[in-house]
């Protein structure tokens, strides 16, 4: 486990979450690699396995099970590397908890396997040396066609993010990070590539730092052409490295989004950002991102819901019974445009009508939409008004994320037009500085 506020001076090892209680998972498929590169402990006992063998894991009375084995309540199942180059499978795993590309994949994980029971649901827990851990994420993350210089800057920036260990989201289950997007995306060897490898391996023991502690390097995938500042998504104490920047070789003196006129025009234009079609095609965006990731338009787009869909979207996510949305509108934006403080005006079950206030850019994203809306950078059309009800809303919005840090899609178009490592880790972090902490 990472300790808090300390920088290391030797590589750490990590405790990544691949289950987690949250996945109300009752059972595990694991596939051994047919190499014989695993061996197997139950509780105090060595198993002997099979290559190539397939076990199930199931929630038993007491403890954890395997099918067809003696093995009915056991405390803790654990699977370690030993030799080879091929990871243990295991499957269904979530990728995108709560979001849009929701999926269930198989990950193939190195190292060392621990499996146990957490309450009434099944943990897995991936432990693994930081470098091999980033060099997984580098190609999770993103698609292991980008180019080098991208794949350098996400490892950079993943490490520095690891090790700044600021938000400590899962301490409750001994572990430093999940596998998702809630923390970042790993997924094992599954996308590891030699580029992937290089990337590590020539930033090795890099991190940012500002005044000498490690920069808390947050990421988006797409800012939609300005960077938003960390304490409107966060709330906590404002960071000079996470600023609104223009996603542009010039990215001083953006427009003041946070005026709804500069807003509209902004969200409605199509200004030649690195992270925009300028730089990155939408016909190429596909084979760059990463594996889970869904084909779309995520700089400039548009979605419309009609009032009932909307409404029931609202209802689920917010455990409501109103009958209908009479509005929607930004009571304050982020530099970006992104929504800071939405207001909702609705009609509730009784035939009320009532102003709800959302007071964050995640909450509005949960809320607007039956999976997870790209952005709050968004601006409102409404349609087909009866009896001051609109039946139909078209949202426009700029980005994917939550446009904080590095814009990966960004960082992408900026490594394609020949900017180095370096310059693109300067103009998503400016001030910062470039440092190894260990070899």
């Amino acid at each position: 486990m990472l300790e808090p506020n300390v920088i290391p001076r030797f590589e750490p090892r990590l405790r990544v979450g691949i289950v987690l209680p949250q996945d109300d998972q009752q059972e595990i498929q694991i596939e051994f690699p047919n190499d014989s590169s695993y061996i197997m402990k139950v509780d105090d006992a060595m198993v002997n396995t099979q290559p190539g063998a397939q076990i199930v894991i199931r929630i038993a009375e007491k403890g954890i099970s395997i099918d067809n084995s003696p093995f009915t309540n056991a405390e803790k199942i654990v699977f370690k590397h030993i030799r080879g180059d091929h990871g243990i499978a295991i499957h269904p795993v979530i990728s995108g908890r709560n979001f849009h590309w929701k999926k269930y994949i198989m990950v193939h994980l190195p190292a060392k396997v621990e499996v146990t029971r957490y309450q009434d649901t099944l943990l897995v827990v991936n432990e693994l040396d930081l470098e091999t851990y980033l060099a997984c994420v580098a190609t999770s993350e993103m698609g292991s066609a980008c180019p080098l210089a991208l794949i350098e800057a996400q490892t950079i920036v993943a490490r520095s993010w690891m090790l700044a260990n600021v938000e400590q989201k899962h301490l409750s289950l001994d572990i430093d990070v999940c596998n998702d997007d809630c923390c970042q995306r790993y997924q094992g060897l599954n996308n590891i590539t030699d580029y992937s490898l290089e990337g590590a391996k020539k930033t090795r023991g890099k991190v940012l730092l500002y005044n000498g502690k490690i920069a808390d390097a947050r990421y988006s995938k797409a800012c939609g052409g300005i960077t938003e500042r960390y304490e409107n998504i966060w709330f906590g104490d404002p960071l000079p490295y996470m600023q609104n920047l223009k996603d542009m070789p010039n990215p001083e003196n953006p427009p003041d989004l946070t005026i709804e006129e500069n807003a509209r025009k902004w969200i409605l234009d199509n200004p030649k950002a690195f992270c925009s079609e300028a730089y990155v095609p939408a016909k190429d965006l596909k084979n760059y991102l990463g594996s889970v990731d869904e084909e779309g338009k995520y700089f400039r787009w548009t979605i419309m819901m009609t009032n009932k869909e909307l409404t029931e979207n609202i209802n689920e996510k917010l455990g409501l019974q109103l009958k209908a949305v009479k509005d929607i509108y930004p009571i304050k934006r982020g530099g970006s445009g992104r929504m800071i403080l939405m207001g909702i005006n609705v009609i509730d079950e009784h035939g009320n009508e009532k102003i709800f206030k959302i007071k964050s850019d995640y909450e509005a994203r949960r809320i607007l939409h039956k999976k997870f809306l790209y952005s709050s950078a968004i601006i409102i059309d409404k349609k087909n008004t009866l009896n001051d009800i609109p039946q139909e809303f078209i949202f426009h919005g700029a980005g994917w994320g939550h446009g904080a840090g590095m814009c990966q899609i960004g960082a992408l178009g900026m490594a394609l037009a020949g900017y180095s490592t370096e310059e693109i880790l300067t103009h998503y972090y400016p001030g910062t500085e470039l440092v190894s902490i260990y070899k």
